[in-house]
């Protein structure tokens, strides 16, 4: 990285001298180069440092999700059977609020595609299904994140590896779909 930086002064005290011998310029010329490397050694780093970090997320089973519900306070069932013909299902949970203000299925599948294809039919009925103006969607190496604010209600909608987990409550009820969401790791 010196060595970089020891040829780029180099240069630019090269170019410095070649173009502006001893006039007020070199000083301004120099400065201009300088700040321009330094930016883009900024850049350089900063692309190294964010493709280095990995986005993944830890996936969950269905032990740890019905963990989380019950000390959440929610009543869970399994839901399995009332999704029999789903292809690649291999259980499906259900957990909800006592009085019913907040939803949320937790899926698990044969493998990360079916999932992921899921995840996408899903996401297509939810955009088809509710009117909104707020929504945003992100992905990392291993999940797939959508998050939908209708004019009534909010859902949100995560793959990780092969497993699926959808939430949804009133606009009201948002923050306990998103700190449930948050406690498992499915944010």
């Amino acid at each position: 990285m010196l060595c970089v930086f020891g040829i780029f002064l180099g240069i630019s005290n090269w170019l410095g001298n070649a173009f502006f011998k001893e006039e007020k310029g070199v000083m301004r010329f120099r400065k201009v180069l300088i700040c321009l490397y330094v930016l883009t050694v900024l850049i350089a780093v900063g692309c190294g440092v964010v493709s280095n970090i990995e986005f993944k997320k830890d996936v969950i089973d269905n032990e740890k999700f019905i963990s989380a519900a019950r000390s959440a306070g929610f009543l869970v069932k399994d839901d399995t059977d009332r999704y029999a013909d789903v292809r690649g299902l291999v259980s499906a949970i259900y957990a909800s609020s006592s009085d019913g203000s907040m939803e949320c299925q937790f899926y698990v599948f044969d493998d990360t595609v079916i999932a992921d294809s899921e995840f996408d039919i899903f996401k297509k009925t939810l955009d088809n299904t509710y009117v909104s103006n707020v929504n945003s969607s992100y992905e990392g190496d291993n999940f797939l994140v959508y998050k939908l604010t209708g004019r009534k209600d909010y859902h949100h909608l995560c793959a990780v590896d092969n497993t699926l987990l959808y939430g949804k409550s009133t606009n009201e009820e948002m923050d306990m779909v998103r700190e449930f969401v948050m406690g498992v790791g499915y944010n």
